[in-house]
């Protein structure tokens, strides 16, 4: 058995090449704990992949909330554009009326 930490007592058994917990004795391989833990990373895998497509909404949304990244990216944008808009004018009243 090779000891992969020894403070959680962890082993690895090299013929089958599996994760047990270590005791006094004996060794148990017993993958449960480390299969939950891979379940909860894949669901926030996939709900980051999610993330990328507007038109999709949050694992841990509200009910019928697709779509609404598409919604505040449009908005966010528009809002921007305003204001980078209106600071080019106001720029350009000064340098007409600096002059």
């Amino acid at each position: 058995m090779l000891v992969i930490n020894e403070k959680y007592r962890v082993v690895l058994d090299p013929d089958s090449l599996k994760v047990g917990e270590s005791r006094a004795g004996f060794y148990k391989v017993n993958l449960a704990p480390i299969e939950e833990q891979i379940t909860v990373l894949e669901t926030a895998v996939d709900d980051l992949f999610n993330c990328l497509d507007p038109t999709s909404g949050f694992a841990m949304s509200q009910p019928h909330r697709e779509g609404a990244l598409s919604k505040a990216g449009f908005i966010t944008m528009f809002v921007f554009g305003v204001i980078f808009g209106v600071l080019a004018v106001t720029l350009a009243f000064f340098r007409l009326g600096g002059a």
